[in-house]
């Protein structure tokens, strides 16, 4: 006795019924578009820029939907403004990407130019000066900064209270919050350091204080 196919094999076994009996009655079968691609949608982005994203792929229309895959669409990764991206498939040919679009998490001024970086690791140019993230200041480094900036994502501390980031060139840096408290962190900083500084900051012994100097190990040193 047969035993039963469960519902994903029924229908891959009636396309393969299909594509049988398709190629028994056409010999030009595969020449055959049913599953070639008529439409790429990009949606994520603003109108505009969804649109001229689409446009880069145009030479993708026609192309066999099965033929597709993540790699086809690489070309998102060199565009600043996306975080991540992922590639849906339409049945029988339609493909839809959905796009992640990077947020700012610091911004420097260098010179006359302000320069915005992304949670992407890149320099981004959002639509309008996002609010609540941090300035950084004291290095142009921005391998460095973007390292920084993600050890305090991992730390205890929300960087959206974070008002600045000054670095130094002993390569250890401050770091100064919405109420105007300071904290000096040791070189080559962890983020046991920034947990540590976070507790001392938030301990109600230290509620006067407006800067922690931790630079020396082992220290807690306050100024007033």
């Amino acid at each position: 006795m047969l035993r039963k196919l469960d519902k994903k094999n029924y229908i891959f076994f009636l396309l393969i019924v299909f594509l049988i009996l398709s190629s028994t009655h056409n010999s030009n079968f595969k020449y055959n578009n049913f599953f070639n691609v008529k439409k790429i949608e990009v949606v994520g982005l603003n109108k505009t820029d969804n649109a001229f994203l689409e446009n880069e792929f145009t030479d993708l229309v026609g192309s066999n939907i099965f033929t597709l895959n993540k790699k086809s669409f690489e070309l998102f990764n060199s565009v600043n403004q996306i975080k991540s991206y992922n590639v849906k498939k339409i049945y029988p040919n339609q493909v839809k990407v959905y796009l992640e679009s990077a947020k700012a998490i610091g911004f420097v001024k260098n010179m006359n130019e302000l320069v915005i970086l992304g949670n992407n690791g890149k320099i981004i140019e959002p639509e309008t000066l996002p609010k609540n993230i941090p300035e950084v200041t004291g290095t142009n480094d921005m391998k460095k900064i973007f390292q920084t900036i993600e050890i305090i994502k991992k730390s205890d501390f929300d960087i959206r209270k974070i008002k600045k980031i000054n670095f130094f060139p002993s390569k250890r840096i401050d770091i100064e919050l919405e109420n105007k408290k300071k904290i000096k962190f040791p070189i080559n900083l962890k983020i046991d350091d920034l947990n540590f500084g976070f507790r001392v900051i938030n301990d109600e012994k230290f509620n006067q204080v407006k800067i922690v100097d931790l630079r020396i190990p082992n220290k807690v040193i306050t100024d007033d």
